[in-house]
C-alpha cells in the first residue's frame, strides 16, 4: 500500500503516476535542500512533500505506517546553520555553528516535549512523537483537518459578530494561560497559525523557538506582519506574556472588524487605529477597550497577562455573548426642564416645614384664573375666613404694599416648623428615656447584686466545715451557685429560705439538662491515612467515617485532606463525618511501550487506570506480541478526567525475527 501512496496527501492513488485527489506528481521539482519523499523517519514515518519552512525548520506532509494515518512530521533543519548531505537526508552542521545548533537544538526539543504533554487540551495542535534520525530531531503531530482562520475568514466574506469571535477564540486563550504557565511564549498567534477544524472548533498551531520569532538572530525569522508585537523587532526589547497578548487581540480585531491591523513597524502614537466597536456595533464598548489595550504599541502600556485579558473581555458578558448591538444613550444637552415631570405648585401639598415662596413671586399668566393663581391665599381663607374677604382684589399684591396673608403664611411656616422641632425632641426623648432607664437598671445590678453573689462564693468556700457542708448567703436577686468542675448542675433555683440540705441534694442529683461536656471529642483526621482511620478503634467506635475521593496535585493518595468536623468539636456517638480523601494526581505519565509485550504494557495501563485498546498490525521489526507503538508520545501526561481511549499497537510478524 505504501507504493500508491501519494506524497502529497497520503491517499492511495494507485498505479498512477498523478495523483488524482490532489494532482501531485512525484516526478515533478522539489527543494533539494528538503527530504526527498518517502524518506522513512524513525522506521515509522513516511515524509511527503513539504507543507511549509522557516528559519527552524521544514514540515512535511506525513505518513503513520502504524496507526495508519496522516501526519504531519516538523524537522528540526536551521538552514542558517546546516546543510543537507550528499544523501539527501542526514544534516551536516556547518563549520563553527556546533554551539548555536546545540542550543537550538534543546530549545526545539523542549518546546516540543512541553506541548505533547498537554496532548489531552483539545485546542492545541496535539504532538504524537518526538524521533531522533538523520543527525537531527523530528516533532509528529495530528495532521491539521479544516482551514486556517485567515481562509476561513475569506470565504465567509464578512466579519464575524462579538459572540461568534467569544465563542471561537476563547478556549483557544485560557489555553493559553496554561502554556504561559509552562514557561512557553508562542509569538506566532496569527490567522495563519490558528485553524478552524470541520466541527468549528479552533485549534492552535505554529509552535517555534523564540529566535525564529524575533529580528535580527542568527536564524531567519518568521514574523507575521499586522499580528506581531513591536518588541518582536527589535533586539533589545524583552519578550513575555503581554507579546503573546498582542498577537490574541490582534487576531480579536480581525475578527470583528475584518481589517488586518497595521504592521508594528509602520504604528505610531499619533495614528490611532480604528476602534473595533466604531466598525462593529456588536462588540460591546469595554471589550473594545480592552482589544485596543491589548493593541498598545508600548509594553508597558499593554494587557500583561491571560487572565487579566479574560476577565476585561468577560466584564459584559453574562452567559451566552449577545449579538444585539450596544445602544449608547445620548447625553442630555441644553437647559433641562425641570417643570415639566412636577406636579403643578397648586395641585402639590407641601411638605411639613416646607417654606412655600409668595405667590406675587410666580407672575401668572393671562389664561389663568383667579383660583389658579393664589392657591396659598384659597388656604388660608378656608381656614381663618374672617381675616381676608374672598373678593380680595388681585391690585393689592401688585402695589408693593406688605399683604397680611402673606405674614400669616410665612408666621404659620415658622410655626410648623418649631411645632416640628418639638415633635422631634418629644419622640427622641421618648425612646431615649427608657433605654437609659434598662441602662442603669443592669448597672446597678453589675455593681451591687455581681458583687454580692461574689462575697456570698467566696464566702461559700472560706466558710466549709469539715463535713464539706458549705452555706450559702444570700444576694438581692437570689442565691447563686457556682459551677463545679467535677459535675455538671444546673444552677439552683432555690430562695433564700430554703434549707441547706435541699441545695445539696439537687446538686448532688443527676442533672436532667444535656451535659456540655457528653458525647465523643473529634479528634484531627486531616493528614492521616484512610485506611489507618477506617482501622482504628477508637475513632470507629464513636463516629461513622464518610470518604468522598477527589483528585489532589499536592498530597498522595489515600490522605485525607479536608474533615467537615471541625477538631475539638463535641459529637455524639454514631455522628457521620464527611472527609475527602486524595486519589493522587489527575495527571500520570503514560509509561515506555519500547521491548514489552503487550501483557506487560497493558498490565502498566490497568495500574495506572488508563482505558486503552488493542490493534494488530503486521510488521517485521518486532517478533510477533510486541508493542510497536502507541498512538500517544511515551512520557506524555495523560487526564484520566478526559477518558481518551490510548491505541496499543501490537506486531504480527509472519517471519522469523
Amino acid at each position: 500500500m505504501n507504493e500508491n501512496l501519494c506524497m502529497g496527501c497520503m491517499e492511495n492513488k494507485g498505479d498512477l503516476t498523478v495523483c488524482p485527489y490532489c494532482g501531485y506528481s512525484e516526478n515533478g521539482p522539489r527543494i533539494q535542500s528538503c527530504l526527498p519523499p518517502r524518506s522513512l523517519i524513525g522506521g515509522r514515518y513516511l515524509a511527503g512533500k513539504v507543507l511549509s519552512y522557516n528559519g527552524e525548520g521544514v514540515t512535511y506532509i506525513g505518513y503513520d505506517t502504524v496507526s495508519d494515518r496522516k501526519v504531519s512530521i516538523r524537522e528540526f533543519f536551521p538552514d542558517a546553520l546546516v546543510t543537507r548531505a550528499e544523501d539527501g537526508r542526514t544534516v551536516e552542521v556547518r563549520p563553527n555553528c556546533q554551539i548555536q545548533f546545540k542550543t537550538y537544538l534543546s530549545d526545539f526539543l523542549e518546546v516540543n516535549e512541553k506541548i505533547a504533554r498537554l496532548r489531552s487540551i483539545s485546542c492545541l495542535a496535539q504532538i504524537l512523537d518526538i524521533a531522533e534520525d538523520n543527525g537531527t530531531v523530528y516533532a509528529v503531530s495530528e495532521y491539521p483537518l479544516g482551514e486556517t482562520l485567515e481562509k476561513h475568514l475569506e470565504r465567509r466574506g464578512m466579519m464575524m459578530t462579538w459572540g461568534e469571535t467569544y465563542e471561537l477564540m476563547m478556549p483557544v486563550i485560557r489555553t493559553m494561560q496554561l502554556i504561559h504557565e509552562d514557561g512557553i511564549i508562542h509569538r506566532g498567534i496569527s490567522p495563519q497559525t490558528v485553524y478552524i477544524t470541520p466541527s468549528g472548533k479552533a485549534k492552535l498551531s505554529g509552535f517555534c523557538i523564540s529566535a525564529v520569532r524575533a529580528a535580527r538572530t542568527e536564524l531567519a525569522a518568521e514574523l507575521f506582519p499586522g499580528f506581531s508585537a513591536p518588541e518582536q523587532y527589535s533586539s533589545t526589547a524583552p519578550h513575555g506574556t503581554w507579546t503573546d497578548i498582542y498577537g490574541i487581540c490582534a487576531v480579536l480585531y480581525l475578527c470583528v472588524t475584518g481589517l488586518n491591523p497595521p504592521e508594528a513597524l509602520i504604528r505610531s502614537p499619533e495614528t490611532e487605529l480604528v476602534r473595533p466597536r466604531e466598525r462593529n456595533e456588536t462588540v460591546p464598548t469595554r471589550v473594545s477597550q480592552a482589544i485596543m489595550q491589548g493593541l498598545a504599541i508600548r509594553p508597558e502600556d499593554r494587557i500583561h497577562t491571560i487572565p487579566e485579558l479574560v476577565n476585561r473581555l468577560n466584564t459584559v458578558k453574562t452567559g451566552t455573548p449577545s449579538d444585539a448591538p450596544t445602544v449608547a444613550i445620548p447625553p442630555v444637552t441644553g437647559e433641562i426642564n425641570h417643570e415639566a415631570p412636577r406636579r403643578p405648585a397648586e395641585n402639590r401639598r407641601p411638605v411639613q416645614g416646607e417654606r412655600r415662596e409668595p405667590v406675587r413671586q410666580q407672575r401668572p399668566q393671562q389664561n389663568h384664573n383667579s383660583s389658579q393663581q393664589r392657591p396659598p391665599q384659597q388656604r388660608v381663607q378656608q381656614q381663618r375666613p374672617q381675616q381676608r374677604p374672598q373678593n380680595h382684589s388681585e391690585q393689592n399684591r401688585s402695589n408693593g404694599r406688605q399683604v397680611p396673608v402673606q405674614q400669616v403664611q410665612q408666621g404659620r411656616g415658622r410655626t410648623e416648623e418649631k411645632k416640628g422641632g418639638r415633635n422631634i425632641v418629644l419622640t427622641t426623648m421618648m425612646i431615649t428615656l427608657p433605654i437609659l432607664l434598662v441602662i442603669l437598671i443592669f448597672t446597678f445590678w453589675f455593681l451591687f447584686g455581681g458583687r454580692s453573689n461574689q462575697e456570698s462564693y467566696k464566702d461559700n468556700i472560706v466558710t466549709s466545715d469539715s463535713d464539706g457542708v458549705s452555706s450559702s448567703e444570700s444576694s438581692g436577686f437570689g442565691n447563686y451557685t457556682p459551677p463545679s468542675s467535677s459535675t455538671s448542675s444546673a444552677p439552683s433555683s432555690s430562695s433564700e429560705s430554703e434549707p441547706q440540705s435541699s441545695s445539696e441534694e439537687s446538686s448532688s442529683e443527676p442533672s436532667s439538662e444535656p451535659s456540655s461536656e457528653a458525647g465523643w471529642t473529634m479528634v484531627q483526621l486531616v493528614g492521616r491515612q484512610i485506611e489507618d482511620v477506617l482501622a482504628d478503634g477508637e475513632i470507629t467506635g464513636h463516629i461513622t467515617v464518610q470518604p468522598e475521593y477527589i483528585y489532589s496535585e499536592s498530597n498522595a493518595e489515600g490522605v485525607i485532606i479536608w474533615q467537615d468536623t471541625s477538631v475539638g468539636t463535641s459529637v455524639e456517638d454514631g455522628t457521620t463525618v464527611q472527609v475527602r480523601v486524595s486519589r493522587g494526581s489527575q495527571y500520570v505519565t503514560l509509561p515506555d511501550w519500547d521491548k514489552k509485550t503487550q501483557d506487560e504494557y497493558t498490565a502498566e495501563l490497568d495500574a495506572l487506570s488508563i482505558p486503552y485498546k488493542v490493534e494488530i498490525r503486521e510488521s517485521t521489526n518486532s517478533p510477533s506480541g510486541y508493542v510497536i507503538g502507541t498512538d500517544h508520545l511515551e512520557g506524555s501526561k495523560y487526564d484520566l478526567e478526559s477518558g481518551t481511549v490510548v491505541t496499543v499497537y501490537v506486531c504480527e510478524n509472519n517471519q522469523s525475527y
